[in-house]
């Protein structure tokens, strides 16, 4: 949750603390993976307030997740 709250606060580099409790739990190629699904969909989301679209509005869509 850290990791999503530093990218919606602006994307800044993590600082040292950050990076070691990320690296405890996944490998650099699963925080790349992790870091393009979250900003893909902080963008969609953007996109959706500034065309003043109400995301319940949406159909939901259910996507499986890569094991």
């Amino acid at each position: 949750m850290a990791w999503a709250d530093n990218l919606l606060a602006g994307g800044s580099e993590p600082d040292s603390e950050l990076k070691a409790r990320l690296r405890m739990h996944f490998t650099d190629a699963e925080i790349m993976e992790l870091t393009y699904a979250m900003c893909s969909f902080i963008g969609y989301s953007k996109q959706l307030i500034m065309l003043g679209l109400e995301p319940e509005t949406m159909p939901v869509i259910g996507v499986p997740i890569p094991s």
